[in-house]
């Protein structure tokens, strides 16, 4: 087995040599090459007295798996093999895929209350409206159950129908069939907030954001009479997703201009990503919100907004997940995720492992060393480094809500509309003069 392992592992690390050094053929006796193949024939020895050896039985899938993953951790923590199956698991899950009614929904008095039906969902196109109550499922009341279980009661099949009772705000009480579909999620949750509007984006993976953000400003434009005072763009906790979903949302709050630019290897490997002219809401005065979870993608509008002084900044540092994630097929064996490139704003300011500090420091919860020690992308493992200066938060400067601050009140959300709302928020946007244009 020693043998045939090695003999295997050689030719295949000479195969892949000569298709990235054609003069291995002449000269195949660098250094760097010999070593290579020693090397290999060390790990395939490994392997196999592993197999052999090792008090339990292995599977040779999970030791290969486990080996991959280990040499790319080893790189940056972002990077890992996935074999096909959970691939394809992770791809369903990043599109928030289920089979359900497209209904949003609390518990209020034992009931079910829908707050809100995806339009054009199989529950809105059953007639159920927002302000309806849910009383039973298939006959069966949900009255002294669980959200979670009577949730659970209406997931199943796409395709399968399910015949619900409800009540609607009048008292009239009726039963419902309704079509379950494969439902994307909300992708944003707006709505006027003080006066001024306000939109929370979750995730930039779903397919539908970005008709979904332009659908939220003209329904906030019209709830507040055609003219929108300020909006506000909250991207906490936003673990960040596709590329072209922030260029093409960041680009509604642009007139045209570089969004970001990514950088590989070389300097033939850099890429500028632009937005297109003409923005929804130009000359509204915009904040964008964030803290030391947001990342990636929700990092990239939060840096272009403030870097072309279109938006202040206001919460806690961003998370600093400034490197990309490249998903490369390997045959039907699985994917490779690699970092291939980093992030750069306008400006050309690195977000790895940096993040995007706000123009305004404010904390959701009152000063304590847990609030002031946050976890970011600099503190994982083998993260990439950065040839810039670390920045560090200074407190001193940074808001904290008092103690006396009621838990269910979002504090950074209050100076976020104070600050939205100011006579100087322009004057603040030119004198930081962070990249003119």
């Amino acid at each position: 087995m020693h043998l045939k392992l090695r003999a295997f592992f050689i030719i295949l690390i000479i195969s892949l040599m000569s298709f990235s050094h054609p003069v291995l053929a002449q000269d195949n006796q660098k250094a760097e090459d010999v070593e290579m193949i020693r090397q290999l024939e060390l790990f395939a020895e490994v392997f196999s007295v592993v197999r052999d050896n090792y008090v339990e039985d292995t599977a040779d899938e999970d030791l290969i798996e486990g080996a991959l993953n280990g040499a790319l951790e080893s790189l940056d923590p972002h990077s890992s093999y996935v074999p096909q199956e959970e691939h394809s698991e992770r791809q369903k899950s990043a599109r928030r895929e289920y089979g359900g009614l497209g209904i949003e929904i609390t518990a209020e008095a034992g009931l079910v209350l829908v707050n809100y039906a995806l339009p054009g969902g199989p529950a809105d196109k059953a007639g159920i409206k927002r302000g309806d109550y849910i009383t039973a499922v298939e006959g069966e009341k949900v009255l002294g159950k669980s959200l979670d279980d009577a949730v659970e009661g209406m997931r199943g099949l796409a395709g399968d129908p399910i015949t619900v009772t409800v009540l609607s705000p009048d008292n009239t009480s009726r039963d419902v069939t309704v079509i379950r579909e494969i439902i994307y999620g909300r992708a944003v949750r707006h709505r006027i907030e003080e006066g001024v509007g306000y939109i929370y984006i979750e995730s930039f993976n779903h397919p539908r954001l970005t008709e979904d953000v332009e659908a939220a400003v003209e329904d906030l434009k019209s709830e507040a009479g055609g003219t929108l005072p300020g909006l506000i763009i909250d991207v906490r906790s936003n673990g960040g997703g596709r590329v072209d979903q922030v260029v093409n949302v960041t680009g509604y709050f642009l007139d045209g201009g570089e969004v970001f630019s990514s950088r590989g290897r070389t300097a033939d490997m850099t890429r500028r990503y632009h937005a297109e002219a003409g923005e929804l809401l130009p000359s509204v005065p915009l904040v964008v919100m964030i803290n030391s979870q947001s990342a990636s993608a929700s990092e990239i509008i939060a840096g272009a907004l403030q870097d072309r002084n279109r938006a202040l900044v206001v919460g806690r540092r961003s998370f600093g997940k400034g490197s990309v994630q490249s998903i490369l097929q390997i045959g039907n064996e699985g994917a490779l995720r690699l970092t291939t490139e980093r992030y750069y704003t306008p400006s050309g300011r690195s977000i790895q492992g940096l993040g995007i500090m706000p123009d305004v420091l404010v904390s959701q919860t009152p000063d304590s060393e847990e609030t002031r020690r946050r976890f970011r992308e600099s503190d994982l493992q083998n993260a990439l480094g950065n040839a810039e200066t670390d920045v560090e938060e200074n407190f001193s400067e940074m808001l904290f809500p008092p103690d006396s601050h009621p838990d269910d009140e979002d504090y950074q959300l209050q100076q976020a509309i104070r600050l939205v709302k100011s006579p100087d928020h322009k004057q603040r946007l030119t004198s930081r003069n962070k990249f003119p244009f």
